[in-house]
């Protein structure tokens, strides 16, 4: 079975909060023993075209057990932010509002570690 086909449909974005998401959860799961959903942003690698580069920011969903050979994940790309002649700035993939100021720092809080 495919837990994670469609979940944007069955954890809907609008609906995240952790009380809807578990009531969901459970509806959904039964007792078949799942950890909750988690969401995580990442920043993906970055993309370098003429002068500018280009970094992906992703929101990974990950649903596991306690069973070793059981782990789904999904991956929707939200955002991209984008450094341009000394200009940082963040674009929403979603349509969705975006917090421009986070992604960038997230970006390039990363970039420092490497």
């Amino acid at each position: 079975m495919n837990l994670l086909c469609g979940t944007k449909k069955i954890f809907n974005r609008e609906n995240r909060d952790k009380k809807d998401i578990s009531s969901m959860f459970k509806d959904f799961c039964g007792n078949c023993n799942i950890e909750m959903p988690k969401w995580d942003k990442v920043v993906g690698k970055s993309i370098r075209a003429a002068d500018r580069t280009i970094y992906p920011i992703i929101e990974v969903v990950t649903i596991g057990n306690n069973m070793p050979n059981f782990r789904g994940i999904e991956i929707f790309p939200i955002a991209l932010v984008i450094e341009e002649s000394g200009e940082k700035y963040a674009v929403s993939l979603t349509g969705e509002e975006i917090n421009s100021d986070e992604l960038i720092e997230m970006v390039f809080k990363e970039s420092k570690k490497q």
